[in-house]
């Protein structure tokens, strides 16, 4: 059953690999200015892309182009727009465990793809990687400056920070509404500036539209969610002793086909385009079976009340589809299970006290109401304070969901 699930695993999550490559309308500007419709491979862009993936129209075939060729780019059905850049970049780490002593930024000269937040009087962009997050300005159609920030150690070997981005506003960004306390408050951080460049972009020109802001704006639906859960879970429980020399036996009770039957709830977290959830899932499940050796007779009656704790992340197939992959971790309730052994011919009954263990799954959803998993929960010994035996309990579950709401 391991083997099924490890060959199911794996024929999933290469499937999901290429299911989840989505090609989206957008558009491309060159640096000739001539303007291409076409669709791009969208990959959330969390980290500034150094090149992008499109494709024309129904040409299967996949071009790539970057900073060197690209001048814009961006999706139509977002408010996802990207510009290319000759920018001054200051790599200066902001890990607390890396922090440098020179209060001046260590520039750079790099040609990157921007990520725009805010186009007005004034523009507003973003720079984003594994050790970079910068900003940077436009105004008065200048060229793209770096708002400099940076984090150091002082004479005192304190954490002390150079916030010389706000002298730039206040010099650059002047106007009558504009005040040196909006500018002292300011944070370097990305809502904190957006709301200052578009306090500014309408003190300046306040008979202009609306300064464009590219904000995702996210359509945060109820993120708590119900399912019922029904399923079948094939069981193992092998009991080891360590004493086999003084006649404690080891034992195979076997497998066994047993219903589970439970409540799925989900809380969808506002992170990542609801790819991140926190999921419980209390039910129920049993086990019963027998196993004969030299002594005689053993037997096992386990019931009890899970209640699985732990995080679920989607790969959105289409707009009807998803994948999704769970890791939880499992508190076990006993509800009065029996387990009797016989030794030297004698009945002896185990103190059944479940320990906590740990679960994995994969599964699939459709039009986010229909579910499956399958999912191995990993050894449980169900007599976690008995000095003789390790009683292991694992088991592998295909579980049928249905969301309420």
């Amino acid at each position: 059953m391991k083997k099924i699930l490890a060959i199911t695993l794996l024929l999933l999550t290469s499937a999901s690999i290429h299911s989840q490559i989505h090609f989206e309308s957008g558009y491309i500007i060159r640096k000739n200015n001539e303007k291409v419709s076409c669709l791009i491979k969208n990959l959330d862009w969390r980290n500034n892309p150094k090149e992008i993936e499109y494709k024309l129209g129904d040409n299967p075939e996949i071009k790539k182009e970057n900073t060197t060729t690209v001048k814009e780019f961006g999706l139509t059905g977002h408010k996802v727009k990207f510009i290319s850049a000759t920018v001054k970049l200051d790599r200066s780490s902001e890990k607390l465990n890396s922090l440098g002593r020179d209060r001046a930024p260590q520039f750079s000269t790099e040609n990157l793809f921007l990520r725009v937040l805010l186009e007005g009087d004034a523009n507003l962009y973003l720079f984003e990687d594994e050790n970079a997050y910068k900003f940077f300005y436009t105004h008065n159609n200048s060229e793209v400056e770096p708002l400099i920030f940076k984090s150091f150690l002082n004479t005192n070997l304190e954490i002390d920070t150079n916030d010389q981005y706000k002298q730039q506003l206040w010099m650059d960004l002047k106007c009558e509404g504009i005040s040196m306390k909006d500018v002292n408050v300011l944070k370097y951080e990305k809502n904190s500036l957006i709301s200052f460049f578009e306090k500014y972009n309408k003190c300046k020109n306040p008979a202009a539209a609306e300064a464009t802001s590219f904000k995702e704006e996210i359509v945060r639906p109820n993120p708590f969610h119900m399912s019922i859960r029904l399923g079948l879970s094939n069981s193992i429980l092998k009991t080891e002793s360590i004493a086999t020399q003084y006649g404690y036996p080891n034992i195979d009770f076997g497998s066994k086909i047993s219903i589970r039957i439970g409540a799925e709830f989900e809380y969808v977290l506002p992170l990542y385009r609801n790819k991140w959830s926190i999921i419980a899932e209390p039910s129920y499940q049993s086990y019963k079976s027998d196993a004969t050796t030299a002594d005689g007779n053993h037997t096992v009656d386990y019931k009890s009340f899970d209640i699985p704790v732990g995080v679920r992340y989607y790969l959105f197939l289409n707009d009807d589809s998803k994948m999704f992959f769970n890791g939880v971790f499992s508190y076990n309730i006993d509800l009065g299970s029996k387990l009797n052994y016989t030794i030297f011919r004698r009945p002896l009954e185990a103190d059944v006290k479940p320990d906590y263990n740990f679960a994995i799954g994969v599964g699939y959803k459709f039009k986010d109401r229909y579910s499956f998993e399958l999912r191995y929960a990993l050894n449980r010994d169900l007599t976690n304070e008995d000095r003789v035996w390790e009683n292991k309990f694992n088991s592998t579950s295909f579980i049928l969901g249905y969301k309420l709401f």
